[in-house]
């Protein structure tokens, strides 16, 4: 069974994109008149010029773009790299997506449906009480083969990947209870209530699509106790659509190996050309874009672009940060994730919230922009607890450790010997974590703590850092004191749950990547703030869910089971182009039709 990204336009990275109208007309010659004064007397003989040659207009070129290898599918649905992402973002647009902040905002649709607005809101009493949310397409917003996008194509979509056949789980999608198309431009979304919730975790809901399969899968068995709607913080992006008059004849089942996935027809800027082996070209679509004129002529992808000289490239990404401090040209943005240290609440010495707060309060990020970022450029971040070291040590004197030497010592009763304030700090190979570590290792020394680095080694789950718990995996089994590594974004767009909730905490029996709360931190207080911020019904409004959030954040860090670092800054290499927006939560592509090719 294939897991979708959790909202499909976020995959590791997400869907969303570009646009175009037709190309600018060429102006008409107009010819230059001379008038002669009048007079009889007869013009002196002028020399014969002699003629210029006409000038040759250069044709536009397109903008070249190198991505690392031909995308394994161009189905929306199916698409899971980066490179599919990226092409994806220049062809398939949608009715709500982000921007380069990880804002929400309307694409294909007029408006993003609030609380303030009215396109979304409460209906009923009860456990029967559920989330509807209106969304309204926008006038002439098209396919690029000229039919219109319609609400059937919106409805087509969410019933596909409810389709068994189809190979989807998609959380988001899985908590509609119907979608709907009143007109051709509007769609109506029906979250599940508690009650339908309640049943569908039983087994027992009907409905328009298969709920029951998903019941069978267990996806539903956490509403079994619900009592309240169900609701999401990204429910704006429920709304996917797909061209319902290409792909309606295709079983499910086909659709990621059809010819649609290789050359799809979208609804944004652009519209596929060609597909030769070294790449993919996209040319303006032949229908007006309704976002607005059409910048680029077109987009060339090129794949492999590790194996060329960059100079044949207008935009590429794959390279180390330290030659882009070199390039006037490099666009910086903030990645989706953060450096930080992530505490064993159940371990010595971190089983004390004064411990864990004193290392929190010990840690000085301006260090950090001094000696890392020259190796590694960052964004500094504003922590609940900063740096204040006087606060430190009083925190550690309030928990009976003695810091006359270092490191700091005290008795353990229970023991009946005297302990001193020593734990490993476990890391990757990676640069620059190896001096991260080290920086790290001094700042706690000077306050007290007696810091030991191991370094593992791997990528990704061959790492004994984040391989499985069956495997040894330090993460997932709990089996370190701190570890130092870079996990997602703790920020608005970004969620809590799944990192430092209770239901979250890896066990024996339930230790997969869900359970990504390594801490083991659990409060219940702290569990009421998150689910107020992302399932609660002020996400509804930007303004409520933001106060929610920093709430939410802020309890989570008062306790210090994590202390965030910074946020490392990517790069993009823009030789001869303006107009790029990159962001973490977006492809490059996604404004693509604002992009300039600057003549030089």
């Amino acid at each position: 069974m294939k897991f979708a990204h959790k909202y499909l336009f976020i995959a590791a990275i997400l869907i969303l994109a570009a646009c175009s109208p037709s190309p600018t007309p060429t102006p008409t010659f107009q010819p230059v008149v001379t008038l002669l004064p009048t007079n009889t007397a007869k013009p002196t003989p002028q020399a014969t010029p002699s003629p210029q040659p006409t000038a040759t207009l250069e044709p536009e070129k397109p903008i070249v773009v190198a991505i690392q290898n031909n995308p394994e599918s161009l189905h929306p649905f199916y698409a899971q790299s980066t490179a599919a992402q990226t092409v994806l973002g220049a062809l398939f647009v949608g009715c709500v997506g982000l921007n380069e902040t990880g804002q929400p905002i309307a694409l294909g649709c007029e408006q993003v449906p609030t609380q303030e607005n009215s396109s979304a809101k409460f209906v009923g009493e009860g456990l029967d009480r559920y989330l509807e949310v209106i969304f309204k397409i926008r006038l002439g917003w098209r396919w690029t083969d000229g039919q219109a996008v319609t609400a059937n194509d919106a409805v087509y979509a969410w019933q596909l990947l409810m389709q068994p056949e189809a190979n989807i789980r998609d959380p988001l999608t899985q908590k509609v209870f119907t979608m709907a198309a009143p007109d051709p431009r509007t769609i109506v979304v029906k979250f599940m209530s508690a009650a339908q919730a309640r049943a569908a975790a039983n087994g027992e809901l009907t409905g328009d699509v298969a709920f029951q399969y998903f019941s069978q899968l267990g996806d539903y068995a956490q509403y079994a106790q619900q009592e309240t709607p169900l609701v999401d913080a990204n429910y704006w992006g429920v709304v996917r659509w797909l061209p319902m008059h290409l792909l309606q004849g295709i079983a499910p089942k086909d659709q990621a190996a059809s010819p649609y996935a290789q050359k799809p027809v979208g609804d944004g800027a652009f519209e596929i050309k060609s597909r030769p082996n070294t790449g993919i070209v996209l040319a303006r679509a032949a229908q007006a874009f309704p976002l607005g004129e059409v910048k680029p002529v077109g987009i060339t992808f090129v794949f492999g672009n590790g194996e060329a000289n960059l100079i044949d490239y207008n935009i590429s990404w794959a390279m180390p940060h330290d030659e882009y401090n070199k390039l006037a040209e490099s666009v910086a943005y903030d990645a989706a994730s953060n450096e930080q240290i992530l505490l064993n609440v159940d371990r010595f010495p971190f089983n004390d919230v004064k411990v864990r707060q004193a290392l929190a309060y010990a840690i000085n990020r301006d260090v950090f922009l001094k000696e890392v970022q020259p190796v590694a450029p960052m964004s500094p971040l504003t922590p609940t607890l900063g740096y204040v070291p006087q606060r430190a040590l009083e925190l550690l004197t309030e928990a009976s450790w003695n810091c006359t030497r270092k490191p700091c010592q005290k008795f353990d009763e229970t023991k009946g010997v005297t302990v001193t304030l020593e734990f490993t700090l476990v890391t990757t190979e990676r640069s620059p974590r190896n001096l991260v570590a080290q920086v790290i290792q001094k700042q706690l020394g000077e306050i007290g703590f007696g810091v030991n680095i191991q370094i593992v080694y791997g990528l990704g789950t061959q790492s004994k850092l984040f391989a499985p718990a069956q495997e040894g995996g330090l993460l997932l089994s709990r089996n370190f004191d701190a570890a130092l590594y870079q996990a997602p974004e703790t920020g608005p767009t970004q969620s809590l749950r799944g990192r430092f909730d209770c239901a979250s905490v890896p066990t024996e029996q339930a230790n997969d990547v869900s359970h990504g709360n390594a801490s083991g931190f659990c409060d219940a207080d702290v569990d009421a703030l998150i689910a107020a911020s992302e399932v609660g019904e002020g996400v509804l409004s930007p303004t409520s869910r933001a106060k929610a959030y920093a709430e939410a954040l802020a309890a989570v860090e008062a306790q210090a089971p994590v202390v965030r670092l910074y946020t490392p800054k990517l790069f993009v290499l823009a030789l001869d182009v303006s107009g790029l927006k990159p962001g973490a939560n977006v492809p490059l592509t996604w404004n693509a039709w604002e992009w300039v090719l600057v003549k030089k």
